[in-house]
């Protein structure tokens, strides 16, 4: 089996293109993994204001995020790709730093491939990559596949 990790930000162009490059290149024993991450919750104070409490407090908002922000379409249109090909997949969402979160779960995971998509940039833009793909390209010990957006 070789499991690819398919990284789902909010931009429904973007994931839909990843999982249709997912698609053209698969093979039968691919299982793609839709991985969304949730940002984390921020709160300066909060350790201080809940005392010894920090880390419980914290994994409870995590929860509460996932509860009222519910996946985007972005993945509701890569799990329409992926089923009208035929394609095995599961959803993961979790909440944390991005470009960590998604090293991390290719690691969990035991992902063969990560696919991030990238938007067009002008021509200044192209030397970079976003931070997040930049970050996940530059400290993974795997494979990445970067799928342009063709709208901006």
């Amino acid at each position: 089996m070789y499991r690819v990790l398919l990284t789902a930000d909010e931009r429904r162009s973007r994931v839909r293109a990843q999982a249709e490059a997912i698609v053209k290149g698969a093979a039968d024993d691919h299982v793609v993994d839709i991985l969304h991450v949730h940002q984390e919750v921020s709160l300066p104070d909060a350790e201080w204001a809940v005392g010894g409490f920090f880390e419980t407090y914290a994994e409870e908002m995590a929860d509460v995020i996932r509860e009222v922000d519910r996946l985007p379409a972005s993945v509701e249109a890569a799990i329409e790709v992926l089923e009208d090909a035929g394609m095995a997949y599961a959803v993961h969402e979790t909440v944390g730093t991005p470009a960590e979160t998604i090293i991390d779960a290719a690691a969990e995971l035991d992902s063969d491939e990560i696919v991030l998509g990238v938007s067009k940039h002008t021509p200044v833009g192209k030397v970079l990559f976003g931070s997040v793909a930049q970050a996940v390209i530059l400290d993974t010990d795997r494979p990445v596949l970067v799928v342009p957006n063709e709208t901006r």
